[in-house]
């Protein structure tokens, strides 16, 4: 049987593959857990990426960049906002 290593987070006592499993439904596996340090860990957003692990890695970096200015933006707006309501 084949062998592969993929990333998956630990939500509400259960582990959740980052991507698809190439697996029949009810397959029993074997895991072998290892923690990555918190300092390797990566942004929020990075976290999402999983979710769109078979774009191309230019749309990835399209919507990240896309993600970026909206909260920049986002954040000049609270900024002005905070400064009106000294």
């Amino acid at each position: 049987m084949e062998t592969f290593t993929t990333q998956a987070v630990y939500e509400k006592g259960v582990l959740k593959p980052r991507k698809k499993l190439n697996l029949p439904e009810y397959s029993i596996v074997e895991i072998r857990v290892r923690a990555i340090p918190p300092a390797k860990h990566k942004t929020q957003f990075a976290l999402l990426i999983g979710m769109w692990e078979s774009l191309p890695e230019k749309q990835k970096t399209s919507l990240e960049n896309s993600l970026a200015r909206t909260r920049q933006r986002s954040a000049s707006k609270l900024n002005k906002i905070a400064k009106s309501l000294k």
